[in-house]
C-alpha cells in the first residue's frame, strides 16, 4: 500500500531550518488550578470568521470550578466571554465546537460529564447573552465528543449518541436546527460498538462526517458519511482487520479538511502499517495520496477537530505524542512530511487546536500542571508560524544521510541485492562501473521517494572480476565495490 520509509534526517532538517526564534509566541493567560482530574484548559476548538480568530474551550480554576468559555482573538486583544458555568464535580471534559450561522452569530457545542451525568449542549449568542438551545443527558462513555462545520450551510452538529441496551452500542447522532426546533437523526449503523471523535467539513453543497467504529474482536471501520439534500449516504468505507482485541478507540483518529481541490481524509493506519493515510475526494473518487513519514514522531493522537490546508495544498495538523517536542506536522503535495517543534518551558505541554489565518499558522496550547501549587502554574499560549517561511524550507541533503549498503551476497555468481536510502525524494542514479570506469549497467535512474530501497542486479554476461557501484543524489555520491564470480 505504501512503502516503509525512513526520513529521520528530514525531521532533523525541519527542526534546524525553522528555528524556534522565528516562532512568535504570545501568552494569552496565566493561572493556577487544582482542579482534580482536569488540566486547566481543555477541549479547545479554534475557528476563523469575519477577520477574527474565535476560540471555545473549558476552563477549570484552583477551586475546581469549571466554565465553558468563548474568546475572540484580534491583534493584541483577547476578549473572554462566559457561556456556561458547570456546576458540581466535573469528571471529564470532552471537547467543544464552534459554528457561525448566516448572520455571523456564533453557536457553541460542548460535551462533558458532571456528577456522572453525561451531557451534550448547544448555545447561541443573543442580545441578552448566551442561551441554551439544545441539551441532552445520556448514558454512554465518559467522553462526549461533538463536532461541527464552522461555516456550514445549516446549523447542526454531530455527537456520540446514547448507549443502546442490551449491547451498549453507540451510534453517531446529527442534530440540526431549522430556526424553530431541533431535528435529531442517527447517521451511523446502530449495531457497531464504539465511535471515535467525529470530524466534519462542508464542501460544495455537501456535508462530510467522518469517524472510526469498532467491531470486536478484530475489526475497525473508517467511514465518511455525506449529506446532500437532507439525504445521508456512505461516501467512504475502509475496514481494518487485525490483532485489535477490543481495546479503546482513543488511538484511532480520522480528520477531515477541504480546499478548492476537494475534501481530504486523514486517518490512522491499518494494523499492518505504522503510517497514517491521506485520501483526497475530487467529487467522484477517493484517491490515496503519497505520505512519507518517520514513525518515531508520528502519533495518531491529534488534538484538533480537523486537518487544515494552506493555498499550496499542504496539509497541517498538530502532533502531541511520540516526541519530547510537540509541535506542527505537515504533508506537502508531493508526500514529503515535515515537523516543526513548538517552544515550551516545561515538559507538561498540551496542544489544543490550530487554524490557518492570513498567511500564518496559529497553534494554541498550554503549559504547566493542573495540580499547582505542587506543579507548575498553567500558561495559555499562542504560537504563530509564517506559512511563506515554511514553504521556503527545503530538506537539507547531508552526505552522511545518503546510505549505500554493501551488496549481498558478495561475491556473487547469479544475482545480488543492493540497498540504499535517501532522506527525501530526489533524482537518483545508481550505476555499476568496471575497473576502467566505464558504466556497464544502470540499476536506478529517476525520481525516487525518501526512505530505504532495494534493487536486484543480475550477473548476466558480466565477466568475473571487481566492479564498483555508485549512488548519486543531487551532486552527492557514495561508492561501493562488488565481486562477480563465474
Amino acid at each position: 500500500m505504501k512503502q516503509v520509509l525512513l526520513i529521520s534526517l528530514l525531521l532533523c532538517s525541519w527542526l534546524i531550518s525553522y528555528s524556534q526564534d522565528e516562532i512568535q509566541v504570545t501568552t494569552l493567560d496565566s493561572f493556577s488550578t487544582t482542579a482534580i482530574g482536569q488540566q486547566g484548559i481543555h477541549g479547545l476548538n479554534a475557528s476563523t470568521y469575519d477577520s477574527l480568530i474565535h476560540l471555545t474551550y473549558f476552563y477549570s480554576d484552583q477551586e475546581a470550578r469549571t466554565w465553558l468559555l468563548y474568546s475572540i482573538r484580534s491583534g493584541d486583544t483577547f476578549v473572554i466571554d462566559t457561556v456556561l458555568e458547570i456546576q458540581g464535580y466535573v469528571k471529564s471534559l470532552s471537547n467543544t465546537a464552534i459554528q457561525f450561522d448566516s448572520t455571523g452569530t456564533p453557536w457553541i457545542y460542548a460535551g462533558y460529564n458532571s456528577n456522572n451525568v453525561r451531557t451534550i449542549k448547544a448555545f447561541t449568542k443573543t442580545d441578552k447573552g448566551w442561551i441554551e438551545s439544545f441539551s441532552v443527558n445520556q448514558l454512554g462513555t465518559s467522553v462526549q465528543y461533538v463536532a461541527a462545520a464552522p461555516q456550514g450551510h445549516e446549523i447542526g452538529f454531530a455527537f456520540c449518541g446514547i448507549r443502546i441496551p442490551p449491547n451498549n452500542h453507540y451510534p453517531i447522532q446529527y442534530a440540526s436546527f431549522d430556526g424553530t426546533s431541533w431535528n435529531q437523526v442517527t447517521v451511523s449503523e446502530v449495531g457497531i460498538s464504539e465511535k471515535t471523535k467525529p470530524s466534519i467539513v462542508y464542501h460544495d453543497s455537501t456535508l462530510y462526517l467522518a469517524f472510526a467504529e469498532s467491531r470486536c474482536p478484530d475489526t475497525i471501520i473508517t467511514r465518511v458519511y455525506m449529506k446532500k439534500d437532507s439525504v445521508w449516504t456512505i461516501g467512504f468505507n475502509d475496514n481494518w482487520e487485525g490483532d485489535y482485541g477490543c481495546s479503546p478507540l482513543a488511538e484511532v483518529t480520522t480528520k477531515l479538511g477541504e480546499d478548492k481541490e476537494g475534501v481530504y481524509l486523514f486517518q490512522e493506519t491499518h494494523f499492518d502499517d505504522p503510517f497514517p493515510q491521506l485520501y483526497r475526494f475530487d467529487g467522484i473518487t477517493w484517491e490515496i495520496s503519497p505520505v512519507y513519514f518517520d514513525e518515531s514522531w508520528v502519533h495518531p493522537s491529534f488534538m484538533g477537530s480537523n486537518i487544515h490546508l494552506d493555498p499550496t495544498h499542504t496539509v497541517y495538523w498538530i502532533n502531541q505524542e511520540k516526541t519530547d517536542k510537540p509541535g506542527l506536522s505537515l504533508i506537502r503535495p508531493d508526500g514529503e512530511s515535515g515537523y516543526i517543534a513548538l517552544p515550551h518551558d516545561y515538559n507538561n505541554l498540551f496542544l489544543q487546536d490550530m487554524v490557518i489565518f492570513k498567511g500564518w499558522v496559529y497553534v494554541y496550547y498550554f503549559e504547566g500542571s493542573y495540580n499547582y501549587p505542587w506543579g507548575k502554574p498553567i500558561t495559555f499560549k499562542e504560537a504563530k508560524l509564517k506559512i511563506s517561511k515554511i514553504s521556503e524550507v527545503d530538506p537539507i541533503v547531508d552526505q552522511s544521510a545518503i546510505r549505500l549498503n554493501q551488496n549481498t551476497p558478495n561475491p556473487f555468481k547469479d544475482q545480488t541485492s543492493i540497498t540504499f536510502s535517501i532522506p527525501h525524494s530526489a533524482e537518483v542514479d545508481l550505476t555499476v562501473y568496471n575497473l576502467l570506469g566505464t558504466p556497464v549497467q544502470t540499476l536506478v535512474h529517476g525520481l525516487i521517494p525518501s526512505g530505504s530501497h532495494t534493487v536486484t542486479m543480475e550477473a548476466g554476461n558480466h565477466q568475473s572480476g571487481l566492479y564498483f557501484y555508485r549512488l548519486s543524489v543531487e551532486g552527492k555520491q557514495v561508492t561501493q565495490s562488488m565481486v562477480i564470480t563465474n
